[in-house]
């Protein structure tokens, strides 16, 4: 894997994640944590899981 490939893929992971939490966070202590956040939530979270499925790839052949 090429480094910028995998910065570009680490980036992603840890954006993608550190929103999600964030999100999340925000949406508790506003008392809206409710399903509809959690809809919004999910592409955050299909993000963040394919960036890491990708970077776990190599190790896995």
């Amino acid at each position: 894997m090429s480094k910028t490939r995998f910065i570009f893929l680490i980036t992603m992971v840890i954006l993608a994640g550190g929103l999600t939490v964030a999100v999340a966070g925000w949406a508790a202590s506003a008392g809206q944590l409710n399903g509809q956040v959690a809809m919004a939530l999910l592409p955050l979270v299909m993000l963040a899981s394919i960036a890491w499925r990708a970077l776990t790839a190599e190790r896995d052949k």
